[in-house]
């Protein structure tokens, strides 16, 4: 009696697998299930003095012959700024 039991689960166990697996031919694929970032992807930027990379919004910005050089703290941008200064 338990192996006929057992054998009825199996049995619609198996039926349902393939009910799903037709079900499944007449849908289309999937999208990837992983969530896109919610956040916008940021342009990093190097630091001139301490060659560390920051967001170019959180970035102090210092327009100099032309160009723009970017800062995480105003100790970097004096210091960027004394040494282009006592060059030149």
């Amino acid at each position: 009696m338990l192996i006929r039991l057992i054998f009825l689960f199996l049995l619609l166990y198996l039926i349902y697998l393939v009910v799903r697996f037709f079900q499944s031919l007449g849908q289309p694929p999937r999208a990837n299930r992983r969530q896109p970032d919610s956040l916008p992807k940021k342009t990093m930027v190097k630091d001139e003095v301490c060659n560390t990379y920051i967001s170019e919004d959180e970035a102090l910005k210092e327009n100099y012959d032309g160009r723009v050089y970017y800062f995480c703290s105003e100790d970097c941008r004096k210091k960027f700024l004394a040494s282009k200064n006592s060059t030149g």
